[in-house]
């Protein structure tokens, strides 16, 4: 599992892409678990709503990021890299994920808080990181990727305020 993690960094890090992963359904399952588990405790950590609605906020946003991208893939022709995609792109979510985490913890410690500063950076580096996954998986040029994931991220966030019925 550790170089599974090693290959969603260097992901992050815009050194490799998402065909570097396995096509494999069970690596997805697992990410994909791990995410909704690590995203539940931080944002019952961090926020005041209920567990109920912080779990459909982030399963909707999840399903809503799969099937877009699912559209995307097809869209290009390219629908079999789907696996590996989704993978690479809840991969890195969940890396972000435990790096807020991390960096949540070291706030309590230090009684320090730069969530906002915190909340920027992450924000501006998963749509370069979802960027670039979309550009490699859909072969398109980055500029686009990039325009992809951000518009990707606004919808999948709306959708996600609408299942619970927040607006």
């Amino acid at each position: 599992m550790l170089s599974i993690f090693s290959l969603f960094w260097r992901i992050a890090q815009l050194k490799s892409g998402p065909e570097h992963l396995p096509a494999s359904s069970f690596l997805l399952l697992t990410i994909t678990l791990l995410n909704i588990a690590v995203s539940l405790v931080i944002s019952l950590s961090i926020g005041t709503q209920p567990a109920t609605t912080i779990a459909t906020t982030i399963l909707t946003n999840l399903a809503a990021q799969a099937l877009i991208i699912y559209g995307l893939l097809a869209l290009v022709g390219k629908g079999a890299r789907l696996t590996q995609t989704l993978t690479a792109y809840f991969g890195c979510d969940l890396l972000l994920n435990l790096v807020i985490g991390s960096c949540i913890v070291l706030m309590r410690l230090l009684s320090v808080d730069f969530m906002t500063t915190l909340a920027l950076i992450i924000f501006f580096w998963s749509i370069l990181i979802f960027g670039y996954i979309l550009r490699k998986a859909m072969e398109i040029h980055m500029a686009m990727g990039i325009a992809l994931a951000f518009l990707l991220t606004l919808v999948t966030v709306a959708l996600g305020q609408l299942a619970v019925g927040q607006t």
